[in-house]
């Protein structure tokens, strides 16, 4: 996921990790993991697994826990 630079040129973007899914083909959901100030990836809870991408990305845009964006 990409997000808007705090510092630096109008515009100008930098990658940031925050936001994780991997697939697991034996459940066949997607695991949701959010990245701590430790920069270790941990798992979103109580939100920990999705039926489908687009189930992810409505997770991380909502961050009802405030661990995506702060």
């Amino acid at each position: 996921m990409v997000q808007q630079a705090w510092k630096g040129q109008p515009g100008e973007k930098m990658e940031l990790p925050f936001a994780k899914a991997t697939y697991v083909k034996s459940n066949a959901v997607w695991k949701i993991y959010w990245q701590r100030a430790d920069l270790k990836w941990h798992r979103y809870e109580p939100n920990s697994e999705v039926k489908n991408l687009e189930g992810f990305l409505a997770v991380v845009e909502k961050d009802e826990y405030g661990c995506f964006y702060g």
